[in-house]
């Protein structure tokens, strides 16, 4: 009896307990802060509480500062801006061999001429081991050269494979070391997607590569590297990325298989939400089935790319009407459009976002149509993307939005607004309508695609040489960054936004990019990085 009452009094006292418990202070607060929170109807606060992995509440800091218990971490931000995580919707990293770089402005600044690049390989052999490895960047007056063959290279190289990669990641130059080393034959086939550049008897590589045929040879070279340079690699890529606040990327696996790709990510235990996008190396028709699929805490791996076109730099962006500059010259699909349907059938079945790199109109033209052939409206609800999109223009914003698209743009295109008017003359004003694009309701995300610096990449947004007039607004670019990329990849009621129960993403920056002139937005850094809850970077 005694035994049975002294248990029922402790069970009652318990239960009192659990019914009368104050909720756990928060593990960390921000205040006397400029909260930008990327809630359309309430974009602006002064402080936030986080608990665990996720906001508790977004506020006044009078408020959240009284939630701050005895443990409770307080950061004063002293006015500064805070925003959401940066999610970079459109990103690619990989390690490789060791080589020996040409010296040179980067070809994106300052297009070198085949001769410029010849004086460079030859100051960079004087530096290389024997038998070690060249790499080199080169621009649209490199693949324009009809002199641009190995037979060019090989006499001023010798045993020393080079790669001349392009530096928009479509076209390679390669040396006949280079191709001996990565196992490219004399006559090597044409890959599904790409092409070789041959010779006059039709069937010997001049070393010159497009396309998938491109972006085979590359994985090839990336994969030399040796698995710790992998991971060497994936770490800098993250210090680098959270240094700008950046707290989830979406990696395009080009350099690797997802397989490798996620154990490298994996064993460098990246401090990054990073989705993993599968990139097959192979036919259409040989897809069958989805990358193997993986949600973890930071990790996920999931969505299929193909590249359906090249780009304006070396005229193979599929587009309706000739290039301004080579009336000949359309560009071209690299795959057949059955293939493209036959894809699209078995992903849809599979429930596999489908992500689709497509400049030109043409080749907008040809994805709206499969996917229309083949769903219609049933593909809405996977969110197929487009990447880039430079063409995408009115006459297609009524199909895009009954297909559900979402287009990720990357601003570093927009800077080459001299090299579209030579290729596309008047019909630039129909390109990079972003601003247009936005006001139909076509969902944008932003990616790098090139320069990691998102604030660089505002920056261009804010300009937009090649359509002045279609220039985003700081805070349009900075909620493409954010709510728009995890919408692009169905994470928007996890992040994006700084909303109580939002994953606590955040960061703090070193200046107010809402005041700061376009010029000063690359100086940008971040101050404080937290991904789940748990910070990842602190500057200066």
């Amino acid at each position: 009896m005694k035994t049975g009452l002294r248990l029922a009094v402790t069970v009652t006292f318990g239960v009192g307990l659990v019914l009368h418990a104050q909720p756990a202070p928060p593990d960390l607060v921000i205040v006397n802060a400029r909260v930008y929170t990327g809630l359309p109807n309430a974009p602006w606060a002064e402080a936030l509480s986080i608990r665990g992995e996720r906001i508790l509440e977004v506020g006044t800091s009078d408020v959240i500062r009284k939630q701050a218990g005895a443990v409770t971490r307080i950061i004063d931000a002293g006015g500064k801006l805070v925003i959401p995580g940066i999610n970079d919707a459109h990103a690619h990293v990989g390690g490789g061999p060791e080589y020996t770089a040409l010296e040179g402005p980067p070809a994106f600044e300052q297009d070198p001429s085949l001769d410029e690049v010849i004086e460079r390989i030859k100051a960079a052999v004087s530096k290389a081991p024997a038998g070690g490895w060249l790499k080199g960047e080169i621009g649209a007056r490199v693949l324009d050269d009809p002199r641009a063959t190995r037979e060019v290279l090989d006499p001023i190289t010798g045993d020393r494979p080079l790669l001349l990669a392009s530096w928009h990641g479509h076209g390679a130059l390669l040396n006949t070391a280079a191709l001996r080393r990565l196992k490219v034959a004399e006559q090597e086939p044409d890959p599904a997607g790409g092409f070789f550049v041959r010779k006059t008897d039709g069937r010997t590589i001049t070393g010159l590569a497009h396309e998938y045929a491109d972006y085979i040879i590359r994985r090839r070279f990336n994969l030399l590297g040796p698995r710790d340079a992998q991971v060497k690699a994936l770490r800098e890529f993250a210090t680098e990325a959270a240094s700008f606040g950046i707290t989830s990327v979406q990696i395009m696996s080009t350099s690797a298989p997802v397989a490798d790709a996620s154990a490298w990510i994996s064993e460098a235990k990246v401090p990054l939400r990073v989705r993993l996008i599968d990139f097959p190396m192979t036919s259409m028709p040989s897809w069958k089935t989805p990358a193997a699929r993986r949600t973890d805490a930071l990790l996920t791996v999931s969505g299929t790319k193909w590249i359906i076109d090249g780009t304006p730099i070396e005229r193979l962006m599929f587009i309706r009407d000739p290039y301004s500059d080579s009336p000949s010259l359309r560009g071209r699909l690299n795959f057949p459009e059955e293939d493209l349907r036959l894809f699209l059938q078995r992903a849809l079945a599979a429930g596999e976002q489908p992500m689709f790199h497509a400049v030109g109109d043409a080749a907008i033209d040809t994805v709206l149509a499969a996917l229309e052939s083949t769903g219609g409206e049933k593909w809405a609800p996977l969110r197929p993307r487009l990447e880039h999109g430079d063409m995408l223009e009115p006459t297609h914003f009524d199909r895009a939005k009954r297909l559900g698209i979402v287009l990720v743009q990357n601003p570093a295109h927009f800077m080459i607004a001299p090299l579209m008017q030579d290729r596309l003359g008047e019909r630039t004003a129909r390109t990079d309508v972003v601003k247009t694009i936005l006001g139909a309701g076509v969902p944008l995300a932003l990616g790098s695609d090139g320069p990691m610096n998102p604030y660089l990449n505002m920056m261009f947004a804010a300009i937009n040489p090649t359509n002045p007039g279609e220039a985003l607004s700081i805070e349009q670019s900075l909620a493409a960054y954010t709510r728009g990329s995890a919408f692009a990849e169905f994470a928007e009621r996890q992040k994006g936004t700084l909303a109580p129960e939002m994953l606590a993403d955040i960061a703090m920056l070193s200046q107010d990019i809402f005041k700061a002139p376009p010029p000063e937005l690359p100086k940008t850094t971040s101050l404080l990085t937290i991904v789940g809850g748990r910070i990842m970077h602190e500057g200066k």
